[in-house]
């Protein structure tokens, strides 16, 4: 196949996403395919969609993993890796995935939604409700970009008003929790899905911030997970309903903090990084199938799709 491997974009994540695609044109070619870079920020980059045989995406954050990539592909019948439109787009907004956890009885921290045109007294009711310390991150974006802990009003306020290069019109905040932050990838290969190993992060800042997750040096990643058998099962458990709840298809990656209570689910991303140093790659190693197999599963979204996936 000649594939297109789409990567860029206005995304804040679109510069890293390039490092993604390396990753997967070089295991596309050990896989016998051809692959041409396609950068989502050059004029008119669509015209190059039609000549090829499918879409991989590799692209991160707006525009990229949110479901407007995916919508435009479905629009010109392109085929293309990963979740559908709905799927991308739930995974996307952190509010909205955050009711639907709650709808199928999956258990989440308690949150709460601030635009940057919040109140001092909104924010006051967040803080009454949710207490402190907060964490606090962009409601649509990822890399954990301008996220962090909130110690006071103040500091939520200031958050608020800022104008960061990453920032967008809404947050979203939730309790600090200290533990554990684990992540599961699930594949599928035709009906069958295959839950990867879990995936331990251990961050050596004070969480697994945007610096971490990008310094090999600042992380750690322990996989399999050094957790209980249970507790595997359980995040096992509840990312298939998370899953199958969004309609996902081909790749999700879900993640997880491990408290007292057990494991609650934080995010989805619909579009994992793919580089070798990263967590999908090593949760492949871990499986047994290496990464240019996750490559060759992910290439095999694009043609097994359903007729019609909202």
């Amino acid at each position: 196949m000649h594939v297109g491997v789409l990567a860029g974009g206005p995304s804040p994540e679109g510069e890293g996403s390039f490092l993604s695609a390396e990753s997967a044109s070089k295991a596309l070619g050990d896989l016998g395919h051809t692959s041409e870079l396609i950068d989502l920020s050059e004029p008119g980059f669509w015209s190059r969609l039609k000549k090829v045989d499918a879409g991989f995406i590799a692209g991160h954050g707006w525009y990229a993993e949110d479901g407007k990539l995916q919508g435009l592909l479905e629009v010109l019948g392109v085929p293309y890796t990963g979740p559908g439109v709905l799927a991308s787009a739930l995974g996307m907004h952190k509010p909205t995935f955050k009711q639907l956890l709650v709808g199928k009885g999956i258990p989440t921290l308690p949150w709460a939604s601030l635009t940057k045109a919040a109140s001092r007294e909104e924010i006051a009711k967040v803080i009454d409700r949710l207490g402190l310390p907060l964490f606090a991150k962009p409601a649509s974006n990822g890399e954990s970009f301008e996220a962090g802990i909130i110690r006071s009003m103040d500091d939520l306020q200031e958050l608020l008003t800022s104008d960061g290069l990453y920032s967008s019109h809404e947050y979203i905040v939730e309790p600090f929790a200290t533990g554990n932050t684990l992540t599961i990838g699930i594949l599928q290969d035709g009906d069958r899905l295959i839950p990867l190993p879990v995936l331990e992060a251990v961050s050596h800042n004070e969480f697994y911030d945007a610096e971490s997750k990008q310094n090999p040096d600042l992380h750690e990643y322990l996989c399999p997970a050094p957790v209980a058998p249970h507790i595997t099962d359980r995040i096992t458990e509840l990312a298939l309903l998370a899953w199958q709840a969004c309609g996902c298809h081909g790749i999700s990656r879900f993640d997880f903090m491990l408290n007292e209570q057990g494991p609650v689910m934080l995010e989805m991303n619909t579009v994992p990084g793919l580089t070798r140093q990263g967590n999908l790659a090593a949760m492949a190693e871990a499986s047994g199938l290496g990464f240019n197999r996750i490559i060759e599963l992910m290439l095999n979204s694009a043609s097994n799709r359903p007729t019609y996936c909202p």
